[in-house]
């Protein structure tokens, strides 16, 4: 027995995959963090669920409920952003203590129907429940697109590698305590997914991200940190590291990413190593490499 704080989230997830369902997928467990799956009418549906959880993801001290409702669902659809997929429907489970009140939980939910409408996701229900503490909300997502989205388990060695936009300002934000209020890249997704890229959300950080398209292809990365861009006021350490931004990074054949618009950053290789490099080429040591869940 292994405890999950010296597992790791990857680890886990690798012995958690023979108790998954694979056949009907397009894109199925561990092959990314959505799931894909064809309609008999056609097109394909995309799913994905996520947790935010009171003390990790938000603090009701300096955020009000229905912030934590539009930030909860604001990086749940970041899973549909990256496979191009429109949203269609969604479920919401809270677990709140009882302590709460009920204005609480109904600014929670007017945080989710606030960007659901902007979006057109359709929230059908989902759960309540009790708990001692902290607070959990989960999301389920739906969405449609009519191209078969690649997976991050698609991606090749010599592909190159671009991010959506400038990184970073989501980690400033939480030191300052600064609520955002950010929209999925949505459209975004859907034009470089009908370009031919892979994409992913910067859920866990840029490092990160990019060690889930090596655990998932094989595929490592060289990074060339001067070229990550950021945003004002961020390092590059934290450029790197900085998660739960909205941004998307996309992989693809070198003229495909150009055509499509973006400045590549780095570039896969054959190897599942994910380094950093200066401008020089000289490895750089980076100690914060995103969000380690367990640990």
């Amino acid at each position: 027995m292994t405890r999950l704080d010296r597992l790791g989230e990857a680890a886990l997830i690798k012995a958690l995959l023979p108790h998954l369902a694979h056949d009907g997928l397009v894109v199925g467990p561990g092959a990314d963090d959505a799931a894909v799956w064809i309609e008999p009418g056609g097109g394909f549906t995309v799913a994905s669920c996520d947790a935010s959880v009171e003390g990790v993801h938000f603090d009701l001290g300096w955020m009000t409920p229905e912030e934590v409702g539009w930030q909860a669902l604001a990086l749940a659809l970041g899973d549909l952003a990256a496979k191009g997929a429109e949203p269609t429907f969604g479920l919401a489970a809270l677990a709140a203590p009882g302590g709460w009140d009920s204005e609480r939980v109904l600014g929670i939910y007017a945080g989710l129907a606030g960007l659901a409408a902007r979006v057109g996701l359709r929230l059908a229900g989902g759960d309540t429940t009790s708990t001692s503490g902290p607070a959990m909300l989960a999301l389920t997502v739906l969405g449609r697109t009519q191209r078969g989205p690649l997976a991050r388990a698609d991606v090749k060695a010599g592909w190159t590698v671009a991010v959506t936009g400038p990184l970073g300002g989501a980690a400033l934000a939480l030191e300052a305590r600064r609520f955002q209020r950010r929209l999925p890249k949505l459209a975004e997704g859907r034009r470089l997914n009908e370009a031919g890229l892979a994409c992913g959300d910067v859920s866990d950080g840029l490092l990160r991200e990019m060690e889930k398209f090596a655990a998932a292809s094989g595929a490592g990365c060289v990074i060339e940190i001067d070229r990550v861009p950021r945003a004002e006021g961020a390092t590059p350490a934290r450029a790197l590291a900085s998660g739960e931004e909205v941004e998307l990074v996309c992989a693809g054949p070198p003229d495909v990413l150009a055509a499509a618009g973006l400045e590549p950053f780095g570039v896969l290789t054959s190897d599942a190593r994910v380094r950093v490099v200066d401008s020089r080429g000289g490895e750089v040591t980076v100690e914060d490499r995103g969000y380690e869940h367990f640990r």
